[in-house]
């Protein structure tokens, strides 16, 4: 039987990729929430400061221009009236501060002729931890039969 400190260390490291899991897991999520409620400083700051949102509508750079989206004429007719259910996610840490995720993402969006899937997606996003915090480095984003969809999965 290995001795206590080792089943100790081993159980703690175990424990550890969990709460980062876990972690990621709410980070994303997060993001949607704070889109949906127009609030676009709580959706900018699950990226890193120079923190890349790759959209096949266009790419953001920094965490101002995730703020300017979700500041503009576009999405704020959607607040109120869409909501962004992200994951569940295959999460897969790297190293300790280091992690990458895979899965899908749906808008549906309410309108007067009832609430309908807007968007479905495939997502793959790179996290960096920082100062125990789990942010997105890069958010790459293809809606479903996009040329590039099919290779985020893989």
């Amino acid at each position: 039987m290995p001795d206590l400190e080792v089943q100790v260390a081993a159980l703690a490291a175990r424990v550890q990729r969990l709460e980062d899991e876990l972690a990621i897991h709410r980070l994303i999520v997060s993001y949607g929430l704070g889109v949906d409620a127009g609030d676009a400083d709580r959706g900018a700051a699950v990226f890193t400061e120079d923190g890349v949102y790759d959209v096949d509508v266009g790419r953001m750079e920094g965490r101002d221009a995730v703020r300017a989206m979700v500041r503009g004429a576009r999405h704020q007719e959607m607040v109120g009236h869409c909501a962004h259910q992200i994951g569940p996610a295959v999460v897969t840490i790297d190293a300790p501060d280091c992690a990458h995720a895979t899965g899908y993402s749906r808008v549906y969006l309410a309108t007067r002729a009832g609430t309908h899937v807007y968007r479905v997606s495939v997502n793959r996003w790179e996290l960096v931890k920082r100062d125990g915090t789990w942010l997105i480095a890069r958010r790459t984003t293809r809606l479903l039969g996009h040329p590039e969809a099919l290779a985020l999965l893989r």
